[in-house]
């Protein structure tokens, strides 16, 4: 009786969390249409300029470089009041960094964690204007959700156009805002959401080429897109999962691995500064299909489809994941390995006080809380993690932050077996 109450109770717990993100999506689409019915149309003239020049302007003043999808990563050749700080060299070259400490305590089970004290990220950033169309990016990183040093961003970009440009090389995955701009410094919580690390594999990073661009709209909105192709998730999904389907062990994908590439796509619509709502999708082979001239097995593929959205309502600012994840599972092992995963998570963050003294300026106080779920096996009522957890942040705009922060977790094995866990943290993080 105990576990269809816990059932019934995480269905409904996943149920609200879907139903406050569709709300949340659609407080935001209805907003950008009541902005654009009360707009001017494109072609009426005021003060000389056309009101969709006079959109465009908006859009760019408004909305940050970041949005576009064009400019390079935050912070790097464009500069914007959100852009964390960097150092310029010249005309052509802008370089940077951040670190961020952990101090926590965790237990699971009531048994605590030794590792006391973690860095939980260290990166370095470039770029390079090699004309005024050409221009080299990189991004390299130490990150605790990988435990390794990666490489995040190391691509070439030719502009082309106002509004376009084409990139090649090694590209962060658009599936989530949280891989385009992963910098932790930024971020409201210590630990990003368990859909970005537990079910997609945030920071993930794949050798490839595509398209990048933006679409100013009447009203002030931008629409920005993403096109690339990409060298795909490998077979870790499966072979490297011991605990069953992952999608974060097969990100290691700076190889084709002898399989076909992979198509991920991004389109977001941001209706105004602090509001949008974007749309993912990743889709591509994932296994080998031969081996020493022999075909092994038929080509089986991964698919990965999110959503996000963001919102302010009565200075509350909201935001919200979904995700879902299908894989083509071979007959043989598909008891033990999923065929579908699925998660979301829904933050809630408000600024307390700005500044925090009259004396100390450019500081601020901020309080968040953030629930999700992610079940790893849709198909059986276990195999799932569900957290809530709080931050209390002081702020030294632009350059540094420091966490006080809590989260109590409930994982469920693949037998539905209840295991608690808990911990506070108190972290540091800078940009350098």
């Amino acid at each position: 009786m105990n576990d269809v109450r816990m059932s019934t109770g995480t269905v409904a717990v996943r149920t609200c969390m879907l139903a406050a993100v569709l709300a949340l999506a659609a407080t935001v689409a209805g907003a950008a249409e009541s902005e654009t019915r009360s707009g001017a149309s494109p072609a009426t003239v005021q003060g000389g300029m056309p009101a969709r020049a006079k959109a465009t302007a908006r859009a760019k003043a408004q909305i940050p470089a970041s949005a576009t999808s064009v400019s390079p990563p935050r912070g790097v050749g464009s500069p914007t009041p959100s852009d964390p700080p960097h150092h310029s060299f010249g005309p052509g070259l802008d370089f940077g960094g951040e670190a961020e400490l952990r101090l926590g305590h965790d237990r699971v089970l009531g048994v605590g964690n030794p590792d006391l004290l973690s860095v939980s990220r260290v990166n370095g950033f470039a770029a390079a204007r090699l004309g005024s169309r050409l221009e080299l990016e990189s991004a390299v990183s130490y990150d605790r959700a990988t435990d390794d040093v990666i490489v995040e961003r190391a691509l070439l970009a030719l502009k082309f156009g106002a509004s376009r440009r084409a990139q090649a090389g090694v590209l962060p995955l658009p599936l989530l805002e949280a891989n385009l701009h992963p910098d932790a410094t930024a971020a409201t919580f210590a630990e990003r959401s368990l859909v970005a690390t537990a079910l997609i594999g945030v920071p993930s990073s794949q050798f490839g080429l595509g398209v990048r661009g933006f679409r100013p709209r009447a009203g002030g909105s931008v629409f920005a897109y993403e096109l690339d192709v990409v060298s795909g998730y490998d077979d870790g999904v499966i072979n490297e999962a011991p605990d069953g389907t992952r999608v974060p062990a097969g990100r290691s994908g700076f190889a084709r691995d002898g399989h076909l590439p992979a198509l991920v796509g991004r389109a977001t619509w941001h209706t105004r500064p602090g509001q949008w709502f974007g749309f993912a999708a990743y889709g591509g082979q994932y296994n080998r299909t031969t081996m020493f001239g022999a075909r092994v097995d038929r080509a089986r593929y991964l698919g990965i489809a999110t959503g996000e959205a963001a919102a302010t309502y009565r200075r509350f600012d909201l935001s919200a994941e979904l995700a879902a994840v299908a894989v083509d599972v071979p007959p043989g092992i598909a008891d033990l390995f999923a065929s579908v995963q699925t998660g979301g998570a829904l933050e809630v963050r408000r600024t307390l006080r700005e500044p925090l003294l009259r004396s100390w300026r450019r500081t601020s106080l901020e309080a968040a809380m953030r629930a999700e779920v992610v079940d790893f096996d849709t198909a059986v009522m276990g195999d799932s993690r569900e957290r809530v957890s709080f931050a209390l942040n002081l702020r030294q705009q632009p350059r540094a932050v420091f966490r006080l922060g809590f989260y109590h977790e409930w994982r469920r094995d693949p037998f539905n077996n209840l295991v608690p866990a808990a911990g506070a943290t108190l972290g540091a993080g800078a940009y350098f």
